[in-house]
């Protein structure tokens, strides 16, 4: 059934289907072929895969991010970055990869912060520069750090699936590698601007009182992710609560500070969260039933049976997970591999003696990438659709940087002193 379930699915994909609908009916078909009477046990399972009180923080996070476009605080942080870096070589990219971190410390999704700075930045660039592709890998790319920086919501999936991690441990061991992806990047692009001739885009005829303000309205912005993150690392709350907290920061910046917020821009942004996190949900109910699917059929210990057969080694295992977990990021996208996958790897991880932090920072980077590499990289589309420009092009000018993150991938894995003191200086290991 476990093949049945894999080749509707992909068949429904190829038809252009929605790849949370077309996880559906291949669950559906499976349930019929199995056992017709055994069809209501769908939504009992799919509930089951949502009903749980901590992704309660994924629509806070990200309704925090959509209020922040809205309330005048993405364009302080923009001003702000543009002010730090602007001096050098090709600095309208190097704004935006700092945008992207600032923005994915409050945000937490990749998908969402590839959409909010690059109707903000894509044209900017892409008209300076005359590079409309670059201007669109360069968002596209730096957006996935939002997913990997706390607070991040595939952490946070993860720590759900797997029971055996807090969603702060998570956190902090995110921490070190979505600095280095952030350093590595903006690297790139100074290079980039030198080999090409992009220009620096320094704020002008500033007097010292201009960006003392500047610093002081960045400050405002730049409290909220340090209230939150500190916060959460801390123990003081939850990622619940401080999602929560991040929504009423914004409100009452937006609304009493900036003055930016009104009901109808509120309005809009529930809309929005309520249909992004809907999407969301909806993956995680319908890869739950996909899951249990594969586990009534005894799927993950076959394939644990020949891992371990094949090799003794946890870091030959390791690198056939990153093998796996890259094809998988191809084609599935990054809650729906979680849950389904999750089930099989996480176990065979403990058998190798695998930390499960390490582990789980391994899976989240690996499916991370699969949000700019071809045929779905659902955040270069969005970028290119933004551009409007061929997503071909896009995924050229991108190579430098996903090479980067697959650096960055090699460093977490057989590496991860570097990153790992931070998490056990904190006490989650």
């Amino acid at each position: 059934m476990g093949t049945v379930l894999v080749l509707t699915f992909f068949g429904a994909l190829a038809l252009g289907v929605p790849l949370a609908i077309a996880l559906g009916i291949a669950v559906v078909l499976v349930f019929l072929l199995i056992d017709p009477a055994l069809l209501p046990l769908l939504p009992q399972r799919m509930f089951t895969g949502i009903d749980m009180f901590a992704l309660v923080a994924i629509p806070f996070f990200i309704l925090a991010g959509e209020l922040m476009g809205s309330s005048g605080i993405l364009e302080r942080m923009l001003q702000f970055s543009r002010m730090a870096v602007g001096r050098f070589r090709g600095s309208l990219g190097q704004v935006t990869i700092l945008v992207s971190m600032i923005f994915g410390w409050i945000n937490g999704s990749g998908v969402a912060g590839a959409s909010a700075v690059g109707s903000m930045m894509i044209k900017p660039i892409g008209k300076e520069y005359k590079n409309t592709e670059f201007a669109c890998a360069v968002t596209g790319c730096s957006a996935v750090v939002g997913s990997i920086l706390p607070p991040s919501v595939p952490m946070i999936v993860y720590a759900l699936v797997a029971q055996n991690v807090s969603v702060a441990g998570l956190f902090a061991a995110g921490v070190v590698p979505g600095l280095l992806i952030v350093i590595g990047m903006m690297s790139i692009v100074y290079v980039t601007a030198r080999v090409r001739g992009y220009p620096a885009a320094p704020l002008t005829g500033l007097t010292m009182g201009a960006k003392i303000a500047i610093i002081h309205r960045f400050m405002l912005a730049a409290m909220l992710p340090v209230i939150m993150l500190g916060g959460i690392l801390s123990g003081a709350f939850s990622p619940v609560e401080a999602g929560a907290v991040a929504v009423l920061y914004t409100l009452i910046v937006g609304f009493f500070v900036t003055r930016s917020l009104n009901g109808s821009k509120v309005y809009q942004a529930l809309l929005r969260t309520g249909v992004i996190s809907s999407v969301i949900f909806l993956m995680m109910g319908v890869a739950n039933a996909a899951s249990w699917i594969l586990t009534t059929e005894q799927i993950p210990q076959t394939i644990g049976a020949y891992i371990m057969a094949f090799t003794e080694n946890p870091l030959v295992f390791l690198l056939l997970v990153n093998i796996a977990l890259l094809l998988i990021g191809l084609l599935f996208d990054t809650v729906a591999a979680m849950v389904m996958f999750g089930p099989i790897l996480i176990p065979l991880a403990a058998i190798y003696g695998i930390d499960p932090l390490h582990f789980g920072l391994i899976v989240v980077v690996n499916l991370v990438i699969g949000l700019v590499t071809p045929p779905v990289g659902l955040s270069l589309f969005i970028t290119a659709g933004i551009g409007k420009v061929p997503v071909e092009g896009v995924f050229r000018a991108a190579a430098p940087y996903i090479i980067w993150l697959f650096c960055v991938l090699a460093l977490v894995t057989y590496f991860p002193q570097v990153f790992m003191w931070l998490p056990e200086m904190l006490g989650y290991t």
